[in-house]
């Protein structure tokens, strides 16, 4: 009789149920190297962009895990929203947003030139204190902004740099960043494009066998929840198969044909890349469905990450996509 005993946990409360967890991918750590030199250069800041749903949100989220390890546990680096239904922004809204973004206690309070200063004197103090002397902001949804935010954000890094401070922006977004960028140097705006707009970085989904495998190790080896526990994800799940040598990552060509097949019978015709949103969607259907606390089987087949990848949207998606 088997022994093992998995982890209690009250329902619902797994990292895969709630979609709260962050796996590496090579792409990832392709973005984080790219963008650490930037951070390592004290460069003012880039573009990182790409279609939709690629994942560029949770690599955020990673790399603002990630970048303290090699800058300092302590680095002040924040991860900002954009609005993206404000249509009549203006330089108080925008400080206001800011201040909420950077955590800071009193975001309403006082006139506009009072908020500026309250931001300022947030941002120098956390980045003295830190000991760092660098301030980092990742822009989510940048293709959002608008030149009067650009010139909030110039402000910003014309008074950190006045003392010393470094202040990297990341423009995270969709392409049409890149498009804007265009403009902007057609609009002789060079001192925007100059600030935060010299280097680029280009996300791009999965799109091979190997970064499959890549991904598919995180659920199997390097997740963990509880913490300390020893569980993997995929143990998690599949806890007694897991004992005999299953692994989802042996599942990797498999997965790659099918992807590749439903392209080709739905008429797809662009390049082959897999968004992270839909493939870690494939693989929680998979877990749920199919692991001990659903069918309990003992193994998957091709019919199984089929009917996972067909639930997932990405056939929908990817026909949208070439219709845009």
């Amino acid at each position: 009789m088997r022994q093992t005993i998995r982890p209690y946990l009250p329902k619902g409360s797994h990292p895969i149920e709630r979609a709260t967890y962050l796996i590496g991918t090579q792409e990832v750590s392709r973005m984080y190297d790219e963008i650490k030199q930037w951070i390592d250069n004290r460069s003012p800041g880039g573009l990182a962009f790409g279609r939709p749903r690629l994942g560029k949100s949770r690599a955020i989220r990673y790399l603002t895990q990630a970048l303290p390890l090699d800058f300092g546990e302590n680095l002040p680096i924040y991860h900002l929203l954009c609005d993206l239904g404000n249509k009549t922004m203006n330089e108080n809204k925008y400080l206001e947003e800011l201040l909420v973004g950077v955590g800071h206690d009193i975001p309403f309070t006082g006139k506009t030139i009072v908020k500026r200063d309250r931001l300022i004197k947030f941002l120098l103090e956390k980045a003295q204190i830190s000991g760092t002397y660098r301030i980092i902001f990742f822009i989510d949804d940048a293709q959002s902004l608008v030149e009067l935010q650009y010139d909030i954000l110039m402000d910003i890094f014309n008074k950190l740099e006045a003392h010393g401070i470094s202040f990297t922006v990341i423009l995270v977004g969709q392409e049409e960043l890149e498009y804007q960028r265009t403009a902007f140097l057609r609009a002789k705006k060079a001192q925007i494009v100059g600030r935060f707009m010299v280097h680029q970085y280009k996300f791009s989904g999965i799109k091979n066998i190997d970064e499959i495998e890549t991904c598919l190790d995180g659920y199997d080896i390097d997740s963990e929840y509880p913490v300390g526990s020893g569980w993997s994800y995929t143990k998690f799940y599949f806890p007694y198969s897991y004992e005999d040598g299953f692994r989802l990552k042996k599942f990797s060509k498999d997965i790659y044909e099918i992807f590749s097949e439903l392209r080709v019978s739905n008429g797809l015709k662009g390049k082959f890349e897999i968004p992270m949103q839909y493939f870690t969607l494939s693989v929680e259907y998979v877990l749920k469905k199919y692991g001990i606390d659903g069918q309990a089987l003992e193994t998957l087949s091709k019919i199984h990450w089929e009917e996972a990848i067909r639930k997932s949207g990405y056939i929908e998606n990817e026909v949208y996509m070439e219709i845009l």
